[in-house]
């Protein structure tokens, strides 16, 4: 797991300083504490923070091929390497490490840019410069585990694995993106390509970016989520085959030369991913929990120990107290590099505190309930599509004006149209909210989310409307609410997080199968539950969803309210001048008065502001691509002509 950051000279006019790269390389310091390295190859300046976790002593990057005409930095885990480079050994290519990385280099030399990418199954993003056609390329993962990011000014490619690298190059100022903070006001997070900073993308998922002779091509999209198979298929069949590669994803996600541990919360997903662990494990595996204590009726400790009892695993539990609250909340917002206003957050990065002190890398069970149904709106998404059909078959105009249409759209209001997803704030608070936004500028917040998730859609074959939401929610919602919510808060303690539900393999297989498989006799994760019920125990196999249910609303009432005041207020709001005081004013009182709940809200808004806030008074430094930087304190390892 590492940190990469770079720029690429896409003008021909601009000589690369080695501190403004050093300072944006830096700044991912926390994803990557053990190792740093760089490289200045013109047209390219590239470099990565490392942690080290496969071939701790030899795997330092950037990696080259035999006559340094090919060199990468990456960010991620090829868990499919072994194979990979016995088949590039045989073929005459030689390695200079054990790491995982040197496969890129290699297997871009015998195979081409598509060709390597159709073979790699692992969590990426990287940069590669071939000198030989002047290319260089931008790669994220099929499901956009690891993150990348990029901006184009004057003449300057900036890629970066989060914003506080591209800030770090002081020609990338955080002003403010409209759609993007619309989006995140609706959502609670951004969707690619979309970003909270005017000029910044997220390269998204299965994608690349080619920069070929000065000339930026892309983002081009490499892999796509196949449909449903029409042939039928017995259910039996599809939980074989589950659980033969989900056995497989597991084993080889425990590629590792450290200990590799668990997020542990006693669902079906991790105390699964526990059950095949402990066939491959040397030694009990480290599990780690997190349980409230003020909650009692919602925690879910006991499933967590029968899990662990059940496996052997050495079990560390957490308790999330209202102690923790006022100083995690600002820590979150530190560490989370943009804003996303999910506050699972909180207890996430605590975990990950804990674990952290134990081992370096961790398996999650991320992407299960995104493949196989998990979340109970998916329950009502045939209903939701059929009322949807009816609403535009009748016209919106004409629609709208009938009482029957004004009440679903009312219902609709706070929900996803194709997955049934709960949308956070309504459009009229919204256009409250930003008062000042461009006229025309995404007049219908509806209208443009919906546009934007059918862009996410196959445009051919046929696809039934439970497949239809998890596409959307895959695609969207996962890598962009859920990916983004673990890595961040995972890289803040420089941990590792592994999620081997979503190998490609079983994202194909998952998206391959029919509703039928996920949904059976009003049960979800049907498939899954019946492929690993003997591994896990009737206990655990037949319990319901259940998610981080957090007491935000007593936090945001008790133990957030000072932070809340200090920002919130008009004073706190200045660094947010777009942001209507009086409506953030009139949702506090409501909230606080007890006339209505508005925390999720006021959450979502605590984050976006103190965001913003963090980025105007701790500003990088302004200036050209020559001006001389800070120091940082490691040595630096630079290689250049």
């Amino acid at each position: 797991m590492c940190g990469i950051a770079g720029m690429i000279d896409i003008s021909g006019r601009h000589a690369f300083n080695p501190r403004v790269l050093d300072r944006m390389v830096d700044a991912l310091y926390l994803r990557g504490p053990d190792d740093r390295g760089t490289s200045i190859r013109p047209p390219v300046a590239m470099g990565m923070r490392r942690l080290s976790i496969i071939d701790v002593e030899g795997g330092h990057q950037p990696i080259e091929n035999e006559d340094g005409t090919v060199r990468v930095v990456q960010n991620g885990e090829i868990y499919s390497f072994p194979q990979l480079r016995t088949r590039l050994i045989d073929a005459g290519h030689r390695f200079k490490t054990r790491s995982d990385t040197e496969v890129l280099v290699h297997g871009y030399e015998e195979w081409g840019l598509e060709g390597l990418l159709a073979q790699l199954n692992g969590m990426y993003a990287f940069a590669l410069q071939d000198e030989r056609s002047d290319s260089v390329y931008l790669v994220r993962d099929r499901l956009g585990i690891k993150p990348l990011l990029y901006s184009i000014r004057d003449g300057v490619l900036y890629f970066g694995s989060g914003l506080a690298a591209l800030f770090a190059s002081g020609m990338i100022p955080a002003a403010p993106d409209p759609i993007g903070v619309r989006l995140y006001l609706q959502l609670q997070f951004i969707p690619g390509p979309f970003t909270a900073v005017s000029g910044v993308k997220k390269l998204r998922p299965a994608s690349y970016l080619a920069v070929e002779n000065g000339r930026v091509r892309g983002p081009i999209e490499y892999w796509g989520i196949p449909g449903e198979d029409e042939a039928p298929k017995h259910f039996d069949d599809w939980v074989e085959e589950l659980r033969e590669l989900l056995t497989d994803a597991v084993r080889s996600h425990l590629v590792s030369d450290v200990e590799v541990g668990l997020f542990l919360s006693g669902g079906v997903d991790s105390s699964t991913a526990l059950g095949l662990m402990s066939k491959y494990a040397e030694q009990p595996v480290s599990a780690f929990s997190i349980g409230f204590e003020e909650r009692a009726g919602f925690d879910e400790t006991h499933f967590v120990r029968i899990a662990a009892e059940r496996f052997g695993a050495k079990l560390y539990h957490t308790y999330f107290t209202p102690s923790h609250v006022f100083d995690l909340a600002q820590d979150v917002v530190a560490h989370i590099d943009e804003p996303l206003g999910d506050p699972a957050c909180l207890p996430t990065f605590l975990l990950a505190s804990e674990a952290r002190r134990h081992v370096k890398v961790v398996l999650s069970g991320e992407g299960a309930d995104e493949l196989f149904a998990g979340y109970g709106y998916y329950q009502r998404v045939g209903s939701v599509s059929h009322r949807l059909k009816q609403i535009l078959r009748n016209g919106l105009d004409r629609g709208f004006r009938s009482s029957r249409a004004r009440g679903l759209a009312k219902r609709f209001k706070h929900r996803s149209l194709i997955s049934g997803y709960p949308y956070a704030l309504s459009p009229g608070v919204i256009e409250h909210l930003l008062p000042d936004l461009p006229s025309g500028l995404m007049s219908d917040i509806h209208d443009t989310t919906l546009q934007l998730e059918q862009s996410l859609l196959p445009a051919h074959g046929k696809i039934s409307a439970l497949g239809r939401a998890l596409r959307v929610d895959g695609r969207c919602y996962l890598p962009d609410d859920l990916l983004m919510k673990v890595d961040r808060m995972t890289m803040a303690h420089s941990l590792e997080a592994r999620v081997p539900f979503l190998d490609y393999r079983i994202v194909e297989l998952a998206m391959r199968m029919p509703s039928s498989a996920k949904i059976k006799n009003g049960r979800n994760k049907a498939v899954l539950r019946s492929a690993f019920a003997d591994l896990i125990g009737d206990a655990i196999a037949e319990r319901d969803k259940h998610g981080f249910a957090l007491p935000m609303h007593d936090w945001i009432t008790n133990q957030l309210r000072p932070l809340i005041n200090d920002r919130l207020t008009p004073h706190g709001l200045r660094d947010c001048p777009w942001l209507a005081s009086d409506t953030v004013s009139v949702l506090l009182d409501a909230h606080y008065s007890g006339r209505s709940r508005f925390e999720r809200e006021i959450w979502m808004l605590y984050v976006l502001v103190s965001w913003f806030s963090q980025c105007r008074t701790n500003p990088q430094p302004n200036g050209s691509l020559r001006e001389a930087g800070d120091r940082h304190n490691d040595p630096p390892t630079t290689s250049k002509d």
